[in-house]
């Protein structure tokens, strides 16, 4: 019986990172967030053009080198701090690999924030209660009640943010797209003696901190129950284990909404993850899952094909040359492409490389670096190769 709990367990972190992954990688989050960023009209500098960098998110404690897990891209001037963490094997599983950034604008006074992921188990079994709790008490996984999203928002708006939330509303959009990776696990889990359902919620709520500051908070969260045969008295006994998986704060003056609205939209939309990198963690927790026994976390080292894999990813930055995960859109999926540019009503370029790209739409002009940096304006006299001394090559706007 305790194999067959460990297996079941062990199977989440790898279904909730899966989740993450989709979730970062431009599923829409708001209606509102298809608003167009930086437009010529309301640019605070006076500049007539709109220049997009990616910044890279690091991960420096999973492998025996700093890696690139990803990359946001991001208008000149603003900053991004923070970047991918692992804790220990001995503490909770779900919450192993971590992604926590802060995003801030020129003037600090908008402030967009992914929080890590949080896991919380429980048993409907008294006796199986007390052990799980002695886990968490050691840094485990903390017990909960199964709850949603709206719950959550709720709790981590008055708990942990110190803020006031209203108008929590179900975000039907990303629950949908969600819906597919909850039904295949739930198809495959039909039939076992050990049957795991997965359900997600997701929601928006509107903020107001006591600064005077105002807030979006966007928070997903998976509920897994695993019902199995109670060997010790009789019946059957139910776990959980309840994932916010996804977390975002945005906070802004309210003067300044529709700015941080936009920014919010290009955030969502221009993550990407690194497959490699992805692959590699990927692989460490299935070995992890089927160990049995507790130790230290090793470093993971790059080997074998992984290895030449990321050397020539690297390689590609090290030539300027734009790594083709971050061309690549966030999915491959042709109807799940339509759905999302309908959403978003972003525009496709042709880039330097001859890739397409999404960018916000509402420009006339474009033009693209090998490194991956845009530049969008209205100003047809407008020429970043004389502007900076640089090599920007115009892209074409590829028709719908």
């Amino acid at each position: 019986m305790k194999k067959r709990l460990m297996s079941c367990g062990n199977l989440l972190p790898l279904i909730v990172l899966v989740l993450v992954v989709a979730a970062c990688n431009g599923i829409p989050q708001f209606r509102e967030l298809s608003e167009n960023y930086g437009s010529s009209e309301s640019s605070s500098d006076g500049k007539n053009y709109l220049l997009l960098k990616r910044e890279r998110i690091i991960d420096r404690m999973g492998f025996d080198q700093p890696v690139e897990a990803g990359s946001i891209l991001l208008p000149e001037g603003w900053k991004m701090d923070g970047g991918i963490t692992w804790k220990s094997i001995n503490e909770c599983r779900g919450e192993i690999v971590q992604q926590e950034i802060t995003i801030t604008s020129p003037d600090r006074e908008i402030e967009f924030k992914f929080y890590p992921v949080r896991s919380f188990v429980y048993s409907d079994d008294a006796s199986f209660r007390e052990l799980i709790q002695v886990g968490a008490n050691s840094g485990g996984c903390q017990v909960a009640e199964p709850f949603d999203a709206s719950d959550y928002a709720r709790q981590f708006a008055r708990d942990e943010l110190g803020a006031d939330i209203e108008n929590v509303r179900t975000d039907r959009e990303r629950e949908a797209a969600l819906r597919s990776m909850n039904e295949k696990l739930n198809s495959q889990s039909r039939g076992q003696s050990i049957a795991t359902t997965a359900e997600t919620t997701f929601v928006n709520g509107d903020l107001k901190f006591g600064d005077g500051r105002e807030g979006i908070a966007q928070i997903g969260v998976t509920q897994y129950t695993t019902q199995q045969p109670n060997y010790l008295s009789g019946g059957s006994m139910t776990h959980s284990s309840t994932m916010v998986f996804y977390n975002t704060v945005v906070r802004f003056p309210p003067e300044r909404r529709d700015e941080a609205l936009k920014i919010t939209g290009l955030i969502v939309t221009s993550s990407r993850t690194n497959p490699v990198w992805n692959d590699a963690k990927t692989d460490f927790l299935t070995k992890l899952g089927n160990m049995e026994h507790a130790g230290r976390m090793e470093r993971i080292r790059l080997v074998g094909e992984q290895s030449r894999a990321y050397a020539r990813e690297r390689d590609r930055a090290m030539d300027e040359n734009m790594r083709s995960w971050e061309r690549r859109q966030a999915s491959d999926d042709a109807s799940h492409q339509r759905y999302i540019r309908s959403i978003r009503e972003v525009e496709v370029w042709r880039d330097s490389s001859g890739q397409p790209v999404e960018l916000t739409s509402g420009y006339k002009y474009g033009y693209s670096r090998p490194d991956g940096s845009y530049i969008l304006t209205d100003d047809s006299r407008f020429d970043p190769a004389i502007e900076f001394k640089q090599n920007w090559e115009k892209m074409e706007k590829i028709p719908d």
